[in-house]
């Protein structure tokens, strides 16, 4: 049974929210109870660096305050149980430095591409449509703004038991097809 849910737009005034929610999202977790979401938003040697988790959630901090990390939150009764980090592709350091590191590029230069990095939904709320209903969203809103493209890119490994970057039948179904598979993840688009 889906659950319906209400979604809105990440902004500096929700940061107070976000910050909720990640400070107990990982309770079935906890090694990744530090992430903060920053992984696409910093290259592979900085992630790496980062790893205390009051720095990781200041970082975070500092990059919703200044509308750098966008993406839509989740609401059921008042309180976040969703998260999808979406944002312009060339805004995620992650994906710039891993396409050139493996000679990855667009086929098709000069498109605006609005990629999604990730989903985190709360462990009571999985399962119930909470991510479908973000990545409808993502795309609704990538249109309105100009977008000619949403760009998602899940575990090839569908047997992987965190699928934090959604998985291949949500997207199938929305939609998206597969452009390039680059052995741990796939590529997957839906053109606007």
């Amino acid at each position: 049974m889906e659950t319906t849910v209400t979604i809105r737009a990440l902004t500096p005034a929700l940061c107070e929210d976000w910050l909720e929610f990640f400070d107990n999202a990982f309770c079935d977790h906890e090694d990744w109870a530090t992430c903060y979401c920053l992984e696409g938003h910093l290259n592979m040697e900085a992630n790496e660096k980062l790893s205390d988790p009051k720095e990781r959630r200041e970082k975070a901090i500092a990059l919703i305050r200044s509308g750098e990390m966008h993406g839509y939150l989740a609401y059921e009764n008042g309180k976040v149980v969703g998260w999808c980090n979406a944002n312009d592709r060339e805004n995620y350091e992650y994906l710039s430095d891993t396409f050139t590191k493996i000679g990855y590029t667009d086929k098709e230069a000069n498109r605006k591409i609005k990629s999604i990095f990730c989903f985190l939904i709360a462990p009571k709320s999985r399962g119930k449509g909470v991510a479908t209903q973000l990545l409808k969203r993502v795309c609704e809103d990538a249109e309105k703004d100009g977008y000619s493209v949403v760009e998602a890119y899940p575990f090839a490994d569908e047997t992987y038991a965190f699928q934090y970057h959604g998985m291949v039948q949500m997207y199938e179904k929305n939609g998206f097809y597969e452009i390039a598979d680059l052995k741990y993840v796939k590529v997957m688009q839906k053109k606007l």
